[in-house]
C-alpha cells in the first residue's frame, strides 16, 4: 500500500497527520488521485537535510497554465 510506505517514511519525523472523515476530505481525496502532481508539500528542514545527505534530488515539473 502506498500510504503505508509514506507512514513508514514519516514516522521518524515530528509530524501530525490528521484525517477528517466525510466531506472534509473531498479536496484531499481529489488531489491524491492526481497522478504525478504534487498539490502542496510542507517540507521540514530535517527532511531536506536527510534528502541532501542521501544525495536525493526532488524535481517538480510544472505544466503550462497551472
Amino acid at each position: 500500500m502506498r500510504q503505508r510506505r509514506w507512514l513508514e517514511l514519516l514516522k521518524d519525523y515530528d509530524t501530525n497527520i490528521q484525517y477528517h472523515p466525510g466531506k472534509a476530505n473531498v479536496v484531499a481525496d481529489a488531489l491524491s488521485r492526481k497522478s504525478g502532481k504534487i498539490a502542496g508539500i510542507k517540507v521540514e528542514e530535517e527532511i531536506i537535510r536527510d534528502l541532501e545527505r542521501l544525495d536525493i534530488e526532488l524535481y517538480v515539473h510544472r505544466q503550462h497554465g497551472y
